[in-house]
């Protein structure tokens, strides 16, 4: 009690010392008061100062290396219009979770400003401030989603020989200098993610959060497959459900159908709601296909899954996504390619814009394509296939003892090294028993060479890595047809990599159109090194918008989302 009369008296006695300075020193010299009094507290009672505030141990790192200048006592005042700022953003941003920390500490702090404070509970407040800011800029910058746990779990999976790896990339940004920033605004703009997508998640956040408070949708009961020319009840839910989802757009009462019982057609007023019109077969598609189901028009158990996910699942969903993108590099680039392996797509980005999309075949759920970030920097034509060791060791060589003509059927070759030229071995003398059970180690390099079977096909972009994982060609195009393209042992294929050749011929002059299209007719390996290397992001995001402003869900084919955990922030 006696420090706080002490600084108390202190700063009535300096401010009646200033009466006759010029507005400007008496301003500066009351920050140096409460610069003063704040340094006082720290180190004669740091802990009934610190009581109850979070981020304890960085506040007092902080102030020490600022010389304890307060960041929101003005003049001896709170300054109302920057702490204003900090509450505005936290109000506004649909990503907190409403009965979460950072809301809890707003809320009460909100309170506490408007009261009549003493010297001591305004350094108080000037922490708790802080600290609020600080815990919403690790949120801004890094989201709530506990890694070391979801981690943890992707390790857990070699159990199973599965290897998951995933990196994240670290924004660029130093908290303690994003604190001392004086316009708050213009901070959280500045660190919030502007790519892959992540203001259409907001904006779906905001209409999902608009339909939770309408009170959402009601499942929709156990019933045969619904399709066009269906009647009942069940059509008129499911019709109410497209409604609230914004699929449905409403039609004319007359129609003609086909009656199920007789099989004959008849033209009949009828109450729209209930019969399965083309009306709703369109809306049912447009469902279908935000949610990368089967576009039939039939809601059998996979659809009518979909369609009894509740508005609470869809939000978890966009909020693991968004925070997601918050660990993707975010440096602004004229041009990169995506490829989000959940909606096996590739996108190629120039100036912000989607120039190009190719389906793509991803790594299989026991082959799990990585998630990181390289660059291409060079493209093989006519590529050798150089088997991982991996692959001979599970596949190539029990398929061997099976067959002994597997090697020939399969046009690959056995090499004494990984050099293309060197000498071919002659396996028919191998033991292959000798390599499965005894733990001996297989001793040569298996190769494809080019041709019309190699599994590289005949284009193959590297973007070096310790995952060797690349774009590549593939014979076994049908594969493409299917709408869950899961295949691959972690490379991504391509659908058509003479577009993408072609597209990377328009920025960098050694890739030679033309000239590769020649190449590509014949035999003979030849690299392309690349003058301007192209930036590639592997990325998992099963939740987006398109381009017409709706949002889509994609199946969690590695089960990342059903393993990943937020906090409570």
């Amino acid at each position: 009690m006696s420090n706080i009369i002490n600084i108390s008296l202190f700063l009535i006695i300096s401010t009646l010392s200033l009466i006759s300075m010029p507005i400007k020193d008496i301003n500066n010299s009351l920050e140096s008061n409460s610069s003063y009094a704040l340094k006082r507290s720290f180190k004669k009672e740091s802990i009934k100062l610190l009581k109850g505030i979070p981020h304890k141990r960085f506040l007092k790192k902080f102030y020490k290396k600022h010389n304890y200048k307060t960041l929101w006592i003005v003049s001896n005042e709170i300054n109302s219009s920057k702490s204003s700022e900090l509450f505005s953003q936290i109000k506004n941003d649909l990503t907190l979770n409403p009965n979460g920390v950072i809301i809890k500490q707003f809320h009460l702090l909100e309170k506490k400003l408007d009261e009549n404070m003493t010297n001591f509970q305004r350094l108080r407040n000037e922490l708790k401030l802080t600290s609020l800011y600080y815990s919403y800029l690790k949120h801004t910058l890094y989201g709530e989603i506990e890694w070391k746990k979801f981690s943890y779990k992707l390790s857990s999976l070699k159990r199973y020989k599965i290897n998951a790896n995933w990196i994240r990339t670290k924004a660029p940004y130093n908290i303690s200098k994003l604190l001392t920033q004086n316009d708050i605004n213009k901070t959280i703009e500045e660190i919030t993610p502007n790519r892959f997508g992540y203001a259409g998640l907001i904006e779906a956040l905001k209409r999902l959060t608009t339909i939770k408070k309408s009170g959402g949708w009601e499942k929709l009961p156990k019933s045969k497959k619904l399709k066009l020319g269906s009647s009942g009840d069940i059509v008129k839910q499911l019709r109410k459900r497209l409604t609230v989802s914004g699929d449905y757009q409403t039609c004319d009462n007359n129609i003609t159908f086909k009656n199920e019982d007789n099989n004959e057609s008849n033209s009949t007023h009828i109450d729209k709601d209930a019969l399965f019109d083309e009306c709703l077969d369109i809306a049912v598609k447009k469902f279908q296909k935000r949610h990368g189901l089967a576009v039939d028009g039939v809601v059998g158990k996979g659809t009518k899954r979909a369609l009894n996910m509740s508005v609470d699942e869809k939000i978890r969903k966009v909020l693991l996504n968004i925070d997601r993108i918050k660990w993707l590099p975010r440096e602004e680039l004229k041009r990169y390619i995506v490829v989000n392996i959940p909606e096996f797509m590739l996108h190629y980005i120039e100036n912000n814009q989607s120039k190009q999309k190719l389906r793509v075949i991803v790594g299989k759920r026991t082959h799990p394509t990585p998630i990181f970030s390289q660059k291409i920097s060079f493209i093989v034509l006519n590529p050798y296939w150089k088997v991982p060791e991996g692959i001979v060791k599970r596949e190539i060589i029990p398929a061997m003892i099976k067959n002994p003509n597997y090697l020939r059927k399969q046009g690959l070759e056995a090499h004494r090294t990984w050099d293309e030229n060197s000498r071919v071995i002659n396996t028919s003398f191998l033991y292959w028993e000798d390599y499965l059970y005894s733990g001996q180690k297989f001793p040569y390099r298996l190769m494809q060479p080019p041709g019309p079977r190699n599994a590289l096909g005949k284009i193959k972009f590297k973007f070096p890595n310790r995952f060797s994982v690349y774009l590549h060609d593939t014979p076994t195009r049908y594969l493409f047809k299917k709408s869950v393209r899961a295949f691959s042992h972690g490379c991504v294929r391509l659908s058509q990599p003479e577009k993408l050749l072609k597209t990377i011929s328009t920025f960098d002059k050694k890739v030679n159109f033309k000239k590769s299209k020649k190449i590509l007719k014949g035999k003979h390996k030849r690299q392309l090194n690349m003058s301007k290397k192209l930036p590639i992001y592997l990325v998992y995001l099963t939740a987006g918008m398109n381009k017409n402003g709706e949002l889509e869900f994609r199946d969690d084919i590695y089960h990342y989302d059903k393993y990943t955990k937020r906090h409570s922030n």
